[in-house]
This record gives C-alpha cells, sequence and structure tokens, in this order.
C-alpha cells in the first residue's frame, strides 16, 4: 500500500473512532443528584442528539448521555484530542520536547568578490613630457615597488637634474631646494643619488611604480606626448580583497563585526573561504532599505579573481532561548499552533507566541514551557480529528419524536398532498387538503394551507409548511422505514424570494417533486441523515 493511502485510512480509521475517545467508559448514568445530563446523542453518529432517551434515527444503537462536567464537557473545552488506542502508531505520530538552546538562523547573502579599494592607485604623469618606452607588456602585469613602468623624456626633468648637479659640484646653498623640486618631479632618492654619474646622452628619466600590485589599466603608448598630472597607469593591489553584499535592514540587528562568514565562488568551486565581517554600512539605501557589508579575504596568491560573483552564508547565534521544531507549528488561520503530548494518545491544542525564526526552529515566546513534549509529525492528522471534534460538538440537536399512529396519518395525507402537486392535479390536490387532520400535539408551527384554485398561490402555502414537516421527518425515519425526504436545489427560480433547497415527504416511490410539477418533476435529490 502508498504511504498516502496509509495516511488516508489511519486518518479515516481516527475519525471512525471520533466518538468513541469522548463518551465515559460506562455508559451507566450517575445518579441524577450527582451529575446534571445535557443531553443524549449516538455513540456511533454524533450529529444525532436528543433531549430524552431513545434510539440512532441512523443506526438504531440506544443514545448515550453526556453528563455536564463529564469527560465529553471537559474535554471539548480543554481542546483536547483522543485517539484510540494504537492510532497513534498507525498515523505516524512523533513528538519532541521543547528546549532551550541557541537560535541557529543562517543568512544566505550574494554579492561580487571586487578589489581593496583602499590600495588602489593612479600614476600621473609628474611633469609634461615624452613617454619614449614602456617597460610593461599591457593590462594584468604584476609589479613591485619601484619597478620602472616607462621612461620619459622631459625638458623640465633635465633642467632640473643639471641645476642639482652644478649645485652639487659648487657646494651651493641651493641644492636642498633643487633636491626637492626633484622629488616633486617623481625622482625618488636613488633617482637622485645617481644624477652626478649620469652621462651627458642619457635623457630620460624612469617612472617607478609606488605601490607592489596589479597594472589594471593603461592610458599611454609609447611616443605620446603627456602633460603634468595627465594619467598613465591604474594599479590595484589584490593580496586583499573586498566581498560585499547587501543586508537588508530585518537582518542587521542580527549582524555585527567579527562574524565568521563562509564564501563560495564559481571560480573557486571545489573550496570554501572564510573571512570576517569589516565593516557594516550604517546609511541605508532608502530604496531596497538595506546596507552594504563588507568583508575582507586574504588573497596572498592572487587565486581569488577581482570581480567576481560569490555567495555567503553567516551564522547568526543567539543566546538560548525556548525553541520548537518548525515542523511542529501548524497555521490555521494565521494563528501558530501546536499539539502538546499530555499523555497516551492525548494531546492538547495550544496557541503559541514565535519570535525569531531559525534554520530548524522557531524561538518562542509565550504558549510552551521547557521540558513539554510537542508533536512533530501526525499533527495535521491530529488537527483534522480536532476539527471533527469541533462539528460533533456544534451539532445542531436532532429530537428522536416518537411516531404515534396520529403523527403516521399526518404525515400520510401530507405525502398525498405532495403526490398530487407533482401530477399538477388540482383536483387531487384540494381533496387532500380537505382531509388533513389537524397536526397532533402541535407538532408542526406553520399553518397548513387552504384550498386554492390558483395552484401557483397554493404551492406558494405548501412550501414554508412542507419545510418544517420535511426537517421533523428526519428524527422519524427509523421508525417510519418507508418515508423519504427529498430537496429541490432550484426552488428559489419558482418566484420572486423563494428559498432554494426546498424539501419535502415521499411516502416510497421515486422521486416526485411538487413545488415544479411536471415541469421538472424528476428535480431533486433524497436527504439522507
Amino acid at each position: 500500500m502508498k504511504p498516502a493511502h496509509i495516511a488516508i485510512v489511519a486518518f479515516a480509521a481516527v475519525a471512525g473512532w471520533s466518538v468513541s475517545r469522548i463518551w465515559p467508559e460506562s455508559h451507566a448514568a450517575a445518579p441524577s443528584s450527582v451529575r446534571k445530563v445535557l443531553f443524549y446523542q449516538s455513540p456511533m453518529h454524533p450529529w444525532v442528539k436528543s433531549d430524552k432517551p431513545g434510539q440512532c434515527t441512523v443506526c438504531g444503537m440506544d443514545l448515550v448521555p453526556v453528563y455536564e462536567g463529564g469527560k465529553n464537557f471537559d474535554h471539548a473545552a480543554s481542546d483536547m484530542v483522543m485517539l484510540p488506542q494504537g492510532s497513534p502508531n498507525a498515523m505516524g505520530v512523533q513528538t519532541v520536547e521543547v528546549r532551550m538552546q541557541p537560535l541557529v538562523r543562517s543568512l544566505r547573502v550574494a554579492g561580487m568578490i571586487g578589489e581593496d579599494e583602499s590600495r588602489h592607485g593612479i600614476i600621473s604623469a609628474p611633469v609634461e613630457g615624452r613617454i619614449d618606452g614602456l617597460a610593461m607588456t599591457g593590462e594584468g602585469d604584476k609589479v613591485n615597488q619601484r619597478q620602472p613602468l616607462a621612461t620619459i623624456f622631459s625638458r623640465t626633468l633635465l633642467n632640473a637634474a643639471n641645476d642639482y648637479k652644478i649645485a652639487l659640484e659648487q657646494g651651493s646653498p641651493t641644492l636642498e631646494q633643487t633636491k626637492r623640486r626633484l622629488e616633486q618631479y617623481g625622482l625618488v632618492w636613488e633617482q637622485i643619488k645617481a644624477i652626478p654619474q649620469r652621462q651627458p646622452d642619457d635623457i630620460y628619466f624612469g617612472i617607478l611604480s609606488p605601490l607592489t600590485g596589479t597594472v589594471v589599466k593603461s592610458y599611454v603608448s609609447e611616443g605620446q606626448f603627456v602633460k603634468e598630472g595627465e594619467r598613465l597607469f591604474e594599479i590595484a593591489d589584490f593580496t586583499k580583497m573586498w566581498f560585499m553584499f547587501t543586508a537588508y535592514e530585518q537582518d542587521l540587528p542580527l549582524l555585527q563585526k567579527g562574524q565568521i562568514i563562509t564564501i563560495t565562488t564559481p571560480s573557486l568551486p571545489s573550496e570554501t573561504l572564510k573571512a570576517k565581517v569589516a565593516f557594516i554600512s550604517p546609511n541605508l539605501d532608502e530604496t531596497t532599505r538595506s546596507s552594504r557589508i563588507r568583508v575582507v579575504l586574504e588573497n596572498p596568491d592572487r587565486r581569488i579573481k577581482n570581480k567576481t560573483y560569490a555567495e555567503g552564508v553567516v551564522e547568526l547565534d543567539t543566546p538560548e532561548v525556548i525553541t520548537v521544531p518548525r515542523s511542529a507549528v501548524l497555521w490555521p488561520g494565521g494563528t501558530p499552533r501546536v499539539y502538546v503530548e499530555k499523555g497516551t494518545g492525548a494531546y492538547q491544542r495550544r496557541e503559541v507566541k514565535l519570535g525569531r525564526p531559525g534554520d530548524t526552529c522557531w524561538e518562542v515566546l509565550d504558549g510552551l514551557k521547557e521540558g513539554e513534549r510537542v508533536v512533530l509529525t501526525g499533527n495535521m492528522l491530529i488537527d483534522g480529528q480536532a476539527q471533527l471534534d469541533a462539528m460533533v460538538m456544534a451539532a445542531p440537536t436532532m429530537p428522536v419524536i416518537e411516531i404515534s399512529p396520529e403523527v403516521k396519518a399526518y404525515l400520510t395525507t401530507v405525502a398525498s398532498l405532495s403526490e398530487a402537486l407533482a401530477k399538477d392535479d388540482p383536483v387531487a390536490a384540494n381533496a387532500a387538503l380537505a382531509k388533513i387532520p389537524p397536526a397532533p400535539d402541535n407538532l408542526v408551527k406553520t399553518p397548513a394551507p387552504a384550498p386554492n384554485s390558483d395552484f401557483k398561490e397554493l404551492r406558494k402555502a405548501f412550501l414554508p409548511w412542507s419545510q418544517e414537516i420535511a426537517t421533523l421527518a428526519a428524527g422519524m425515519k427509523q421508525q417510519f422505514p418507508e418515508l423519504k425526504i427529498f430537496r429541490c436545489p432550484m426552488t428559489n427560480d419558482l418566484w420572486p424570494g423563494a428559498p432554494a433547497d426546498a424539501k419535502w415527504i415521499q411516502l416510497g416511490g421515486e422521486l416526485r417533486n411538487p413545488y415544479w410539477g411536471k415541469q421538472m418533476q424528476d428535480c431533486g435529490v433524497e436527504v439522507k441523515p
């Protein structure tokens, strides 16, 4: 048998036993001086109730008393669901203990891995001149600090170098001034110190990298004339990378600097990277209500590529709180509830107030205590059983009426009138009306229709009277087997204001609609208890 079929059979078994576990273990009535009988109810068909002893109108079993303050009464008031012996196993009911534990929640994020913006440099032309040589082959070249990037021919540099050489040879007091000018033109001390040894035909100066990194952009070519301050190269240091992602406003209280985040990227498919949250922006985007988060990644071997997509998981731990598994919580009507085990086969419905959600658990603010056991699996079937119980308890009382010979004769004449109306026979209908005796023991409050030659008006008067008789007849079928009750779902189309689903009674035979007559004589269905 398929699992789904097993679940259906189990639920059907529980539904079939829905009443057996709410009746007192003994059907013997307690002394009237001790307990008051609320009503009598069928043990097999709990919608059949009566204010006095009798038999079930469906199965014929004796009605059993339901006492005030008895097991059934308290059971309904306390939201308890009782399952027959063996049903919890058949339904696969499992319970779990409510515990105090950290609420673990994994926040999954996505973003981009990019360069450390604080380690990005732009190299500009220190003086105007002509680029006569490039030491790099192209973008992506790795360079070290003080490594030559290009050579420049500049008359400004040549003149400043010549002034420094003369001042050095003559011991001029302007020596320091000329040295500072060369530094302002981008020369480092090693280059300045080598000026006295320069040959007269050496007219080029090297442009050195101020930092170690990778050339990410080149703006010049050999032979290009540049002005002072014009961009030549951009260099980035990829030994440290930034993973940037956004966190929404509701998640920000759970994030803090120093938290570990596990990162994966398609460029390193078999690896996971772990790093700490380094910065949380205090400025939220007004449109998305989110903040930018920065994580610093060490990348000494430069395996992590720039501008790659990445995903991360941040584990957000909280102090210990009362928790309940997520699968234990049901949400009928948007109100969270659980079922608490109170004993073997006994479960109490409990509404709970929930706090923060975790990966597998909910934080419980109110409604449960540590150590209680809640239903983990099978709770939907138990909830279905609870709804059946509620319908049983809310079912209207259907009185069992003792049929006297006068009542039986009264119903027989009513059925004769119904038969005449179904045949569109006004003579037979008025003849049947003339034979209808007064209702015995004030059985019917609605007056019987008076004879009328207008067949439509006769049906209008017949409908409410027939409705009340059909309702009362539902409690008489056990003692009057040939009595049948039918309803027509289209009676609201007979005339303005006519009710839908009007009922009538017949004594055996096929359906014959007295409201529509021959126009739709077979319109209707039999009403079963």
